[in-house]
């Protein structure tokens, strides 16, 4: 299966799912250093938070993608 052209429209929701993605992940990191720095467990907070981040992440990933799927549905419902 080819990849279709991507529109200006498809290269933002890229963009912004990246950019969504490395915020909670950077927000994650920094919640861990300032725990690991208020209560002095280097470097559990911080990996704890790198983990969170990468779940959140995840899941904004994954509910853009359902939402992606459930929109490709309704436009085949459409068409036929």
């Amino acid at each position: 299966m080819a990849l279709k052209d991507f529109s200006a429209q498809d290269h933002a929701a890229i963009t912004t799912l990246g950019s969504e993605f490395a915020t909670a992940e950077v927000v994650g990191c920094a919640l861990g250093f300032w725990l690991d720095q208020k209560w002095g467990t280097s470097p559990w907070g911080i990996i704890l938070g790198a983990v969170a981040g990468f779940a959140l992440g995840m899941y904004i990933i994954l509910r853009a993608v359902r939402e992606l799927d459930r929109q490709n549905k309704n436009d085949k419902q459409v068409q036929k």
